[in-house]
């Protein structure tokens, strides 16, 4: 959990930092209500392999989005106000807690197959990606990949009992299923769907036959 105490520290600082700017700069702002544009940016861990990927997420399913919301909810944060060099103040604030509300998308999935962990075919599963708009309020993050609901996704992501999952990170942790264009000739056998990646970005390819080796590894530990 180390890692994402991190996550929402840099992320609820731009928060801060970006709340005061506008503060100092438009004293009336919270009298006129003027719009607040917050670009915010992510730091998770990245992966070298699929299996480093899998074994990392405790779910990793199949699904479509039936659903879609927008949300402020409350993180936690390590707070540490202490200068570089201070390592006993660092220390010593390093179990201090401080909350913030931050603006989510959160997607209701469907899932249609599981390959890792406690969902099954037919349940629905939130997952949530930090960015959209509340009011005046925005969160801009060009680091996530917005989910469609036409689309099918495999999603390797990180639960919680009281905040919807998240991706593993916002690169890696994303496939788009393609379905395979079926031959007009009857004799011809149809090609298998394919995965790629729903980010541009990602050096990591993932096949059918991997999601069912790890689907395999479930079922026979």
């Amino acid at each position: 959990m180390k890692k994402n105490r991190a996550l929402t520290l840099l992320v609820s600082s731009i928060f801060i930092l970006s709340a005061v700017g506008c503060s100092s700069m438009t004293p009336a702002a919270s009298t006129t209500n003027a719009p607040v544009t917050i670009i915010a940016s992510e730091d998770y861990p990245s992966y070298g392999s699929v299996d480093a990927l899998s074994e990392r997420a405790d779910t990793i399913v199949k699904g479509n989005v039936i659903q879609t919301r927008v949300q402020a909810l409350n993180d936690m944060a390590q707070a540490n106000s202490s200068a570089p060099n201070d390592i006993n103040a660092a220390e010593s604030a390093e179990n201090e807690q401080v909350s913030f509300d931050k603006i989510y998308t959160i997607y209701t999935v469907k899932v249609t197959d599981s390959y890792k962990g406690r969902y099954s075919a037919g349940d629905q599963i939130e997952v949530k990606q930090l960015g959209g708009q509340l009011g005046n309020t925005e969160i801009v993050n060009d680091d996530s990949v917005k989910l469609i609901p036409t689309k099918d996704y495999v999603l390797f992501l990180e639960t919680y009992e009281d905040t919807p999952a998240s991706l593993l990170n916002t690169v890696q942790s994303l496939y788009v299923i393609k379905p395979a264009s079926k031959s007009n000739q009857p004799s011809e056998q149809s090609a298998s769907d394919v995965i790629i990646s729903a980010n541009p970005e990602n050096d990591l390819t993932l096949s059918l036959s991997e999601l069912q080796q790890i689907k395999d590894k479930q079922s026979n530990p």
